[in-house]
């Protein structure tokens, strides 16, 4: 080893012991403080002008303190490994929190533009699944497309209950089938392919209140197929929490939005007094302080949501099918609403966009107690956001429940990365 290398060993030592004395000067005593302290200062003396020989024997003295005092690891390996991923993980947490954080689609409120679970009913399901569907090739396809075949059978004689929970399943009816419990996509029960008797109209599948709902109920024997397909993941994009840093939101993009934003409160009656009924609240273990979280009147709190922006704060928005109109105005320009006014297919031979409709329209759900339920209605916005759905006609948005105040705007989407699809790339 050359004489410079050694002068190097000997500088990384010197930071190493001064490290450990530092953290570890309060608990040594006299003795081995001054040994710490003697080989630092050996060593910087050595390096500047001692002969290679001293300087070896400084190092090995430095390292025999130092040893004395840091125990050898048992898998030095795997300790490296640990740190590795934890700094990882710390760093793509820091990415996620401050630059661009994934968000997944879980329902049809933006379709076409977008893509929540769908499905795809299986035209000759007695044959069963086809190639690319089996082992080992199905885990590869979802990869790509994100799509899964599922078969839905009957394992024994028993009772069927088809039922939702927008909350923790949004995208999806749930079936309990002789005590076993199954996700069938939320399209797929729209479109009545679900072979249960008498089920009733579903509602929205992003709307929080419409959760628990039994929609059909009844029997079944043993090997009866209730549905087969193949399911595909929403769209999974990223939301660039920089932006809006740098820039305020704009009419047409497509944002998500928290639909609660958390305070903090000391005591039990200040917690108390910044609660509502819908609120959640959450004690901090062993400190005085409890954590509120209000939501949006309407929504359920610690939810996100995604939808395309329309009124901005100060504006009055009203709906006149298939048409925005803003302090009177009809709305034209924005790329994103002209297609969904438009009403023409997203892409050649895609689906058609429904327009922007008023919730009383012919063929909306029946829910009362909307802010824009005809075009006579009109919403004025103090300092919040109106975001829409581009299904308008399956979207719980705005329309219902008002606008988004600004702390809880989060950022516009930026692109699809998952699954590959034509929706692939930046959004629109």
């Amino acid at each position: 080893m050359s004489l410079q290398h050694i002068r190097k060993s000997a500088k990384a030592l010197s930071h190493e012991l001064l490290g450990v004395l530092n953290m570890n000067r309060d608990r040594f005593d006299p003795d081995e403080v001054q040994a710490f302290e003697g080989g630092i200062a050996e060593l910087a003396a050595l390096r500047r002008s001692g002969a290679e020989d001293e300087l070896v024997a400084a190092l090995d003295a430095g390292r025999a303190i130092l040893a004395r005092h840091t125990p050898p690891c048992r898998s030095p390996g795997m300790r490296e490994l640990v740190e590795t991923l934890v700094v990882a993980f710390g760093v793509a947490m820091a990415f996620r929190a401050f630059f661009f954080q994934p968000f997944k689609i879980p329902t049809g409120s933006m379709q076409p533009t977008l893509y929540g679970i769908h499905s795809v009913a299986a035209t000759a399901p007695e044959k069963g699944p086809g190639l690319l569907d089996r082992m080992p090739f199905k885990p590869f396809k979802w990869l790509v497309t994100g799509a899964w075949y599922r078969d839905v059978v009957a394992e024994a004689d028993g009772k069927v209950v088809v039922y939702t929970d927008g909350m923790k399943s949004p995208g999806y009816v749930l079936l309990t089938v002789a005590g076993r419990k199954f996700k069938v996509p939320h399209d797929a029960y729209d479109r009545g392919e679900l072979q249960v008797p008498n089920p009733q109209p579903a509602g929205m599948a992003d709307n929080p209140n419409d959760s628990r709902r039994t929609m059909a109920a009844g029997f079944v024997k043993k090997g009866q197929r209730l549905w087969a397909g193949t399911i595909t993941s929403g769209d999974q994009v990223f939301v660039n929490r920089l932006a809006w840093n740098f820039t305020r939101p704009s009419r047409d993009d497509v944002v998500v939005f928290a639909t609660s934003a958390p305070e903090l409160a000391f005591g039990i009656e200040g917690a108390r007094a910044l609660a509502r009924r819908d609120s959640s609240v959450v004690k901090i273990p062993k400190l005085p302080l409890y954590l509120v979280d209000t939501p949006i009147p309407g929504l359920a709190p610690g939810q996100h949501y995604i939808k395309r922006l329309v009124g901005l704060p100060g504006e009055t928005v009203s709906v006149r099918h298939p048409h925005v109109y803003i302090d009177g105005v009809k709305v034209e320009g924005p790329p994103g609403m002209d297609r969904v006014a438009a009403m023409q297919p997203s892409a050649p031979g895609g689906t058609a966009y429904a327009g922007y409709h008023c919730t009383g329209d012919a063929g909306m759900p029946p829910i009362s107690g909307s802010y824009l339920h005809t075009p006579d209605q009109s919403l004025t916005l103090g300092d919040a956001f109106l975001p829409m759905g581009d299904n308008t006609k399956n979207s719980w948005d705005g329309r219902y429940w008002g606008g988004v105040p600004r702390p809880q705007m989060l950022g516009p989407g930026a692109c699809v990365y998952w699954p590959v699809s034509r929706r692939w790339g930046p959004l629109r």
